[in-house]
This record gives structure tokens, sequence and C-alpha cells, in this order.
């Protein structure tokens, strides 16, 4: 697919991301899923989790289909309407004092307000590289470093003006970083959690962006817009230059203001 493409080489020559961002797709007809796909327990006679399949995709580059039967982790089972958990059934009362919360009313509240999506609607998971994946994504996943995240930011809110909202939880980051996106079309930012980190080797540094298929093309502006203000990761190197040169704005607020002026430099404007 060419915004698939497009996207992922901008990302590439914008903030230099080790890792090609990971197209994802909620499927409801098996005829949708690629050829090239790899289907856990039938290819390779083994389960996982689903934070190992986005792994795989992400560092190996290949092309992962999760069905219900594939997955060794409970919470997208859940999230991404595999499986069904009502209040006071044994797979319920079993998650209840593990969850994390003391207070039993509000560990059950919590486990029902979870993000998820409708269940028995959705076949599986599919995953690929963004770059190769053959089909139109729901929501693309982009792991990175804090810095490059702050440049896609400054991308995304030339486009929205405004600020990011998210939610975080210690765990679970692929039900709380991925599901609000794809059933609220909401850009999303999540860390690692730990068993992204112990079991599918994800880097503790990493941060974690999905962005909904509704927003792809304004996703795709506001990085087109930071390489055309010359804002690229590379960019930005650190240093200790005192009395260092500054956007011209800020000599026209700091004369307004009756303070210094100095050196300063002509930030091109995004193109509306």
């Amino acid at each position: 697919m060419e915004q698939n493409r497009r996207i992922s080489e901008l990302l590439k020559n914008t903030i230099g991301q080790r890792y090609d961002a990971m197209a994802l797709k909620m499927i409801r007809e098996e005829s949708e899923v690629a050829e090239n796909a790899i289907y856990p327990l039938r290819d390779l006679g083994q389960h996982m989790a689903l934070c190992q399949a986005f792994a795989l995709s992400r560092r190996e580059g290949k092309t992962v289909y999760m069905q219900k039967k594939d997955h060794w982790c409970w919470a997208p089972l859940i999230a991404y309407g595999q499986v069904k958990l009502q209040k006071g059934t044994p797979a319920f009362n079993e998650l209840l004092p593990v969850i994390g919360i003391n207070d039993p009313e509000a560990a059950a509240a919590f486990i029902e307000n979870m993000p998820h999506l409708p269940t028995d609607v959705y076949k599986g998971i599919l995953t690929a590289p963004l770059r190769t994946a053959e089909f139109e994504p729901d929501a693309i996943v982009i792991n990175c470093r804090n810095s490059e995240l702050r440049s896609i930011l400054l991308g995304i809110k030339t486009q929205t003006g405004t600020t990011m909202k998210t939610e975080f939880d210690a765990i679970d980051s692929c039900v709380w970083g991925i599901i609000p996106t794809l059933t609220k079309g909401e850009y999303r930012v999540s860390f690692p959690d730990p068993g992204d980190f112990s079991r599918a080797n994800t880097s503790e540094d990493d941060v974690i962006l999905a962005v909904p298929k509704e927003r792809l093309a304004e996703f795709e502006r506001g990085i087109e817009s930071l390489n055309h203000m010359g804002m690229l990761h590379k960019s930005f190197n650190m240093g200790m230059e005192y009395d260092f040169a500054r956007p011209q704005f800020y000599n026209n607020m700091f004369r307004a203001w009756g303070l210094d002026e100095g050196k300063s430099f002509t930030i091109p404007m995004p193109e509306k």
C-alpha cells in the first residue's frame, strides 16, 4: 500500500527510528490474511503472547496472524474481543485478586471498564512491518525513543493545534496503548509493560505510539511538516552553548518584554 510505504519512509528520514512502524489489522474474515503470514501454532507449533507477535513484526520483519488459540496471555484475549469476560464468572474471579487493586469493588470496576473490542466480531489480529504491509491497517504502532516521540508530537501538533491526551497503566500496554486507538480513533502513548520487556525483549527505553487509521493522513502531513521546517531528529545535538541562536520570534517577544536580544534564525512555517 502506497501510504504505508510513504509513512514508513517519512518516519525513517525524520526520526531515524531503529525499527519500522508496525501495521495492525483486525481480521473479520480469514480471506483477508496475507499468504505469507505466520500462524504461531500452525507454523511454529507454539503459542505466543501478542507482544511477541508484535516483536516478530517490528524486529524481524515478519507478518504474523494471531487466532484465539495462538494466544498465551489473558489481556489481549479480552481486549481484542477473542473471549468475553463477565463479572461473577470463574475467569473473572481468578483475575480479581491479581489485577493489582486492593479494594475488591474497585478491582471489579477496573476490570469491567478495561477498553475492549466487541466479542465474536474478529477472528484474529494481523501484524506486519508498515513498509511491506500489503493491507490497509486499522492502526500503526511505533516503538521509538523518548526523543523520537518528542519530534513526532511536534509534527502531530502542527495538524491538531493541541496537545495529546492519553492514559497510562503499568501493565497491559497492548490494551491501554492500542484499543482506544481502534475504538475511539485516538492517538495513544504507552510504555512497554513487564511482559513486553521480559517476554518480547522490548527495550525499557521504548515508548509506544499508536495512530488510528482515521488519522493516518493527518499524521503523514505532520511528519512532512517536520521535514519542511528542518526539525529532523538528527538536527538536535546535545550541547551547553550559552547565548545560543534562537528563532527570530524569541527576539521579538524578548524585545516586547524589554529583555536582551541575540543571534536569531528563521523557522519555515508549516504549509497550510
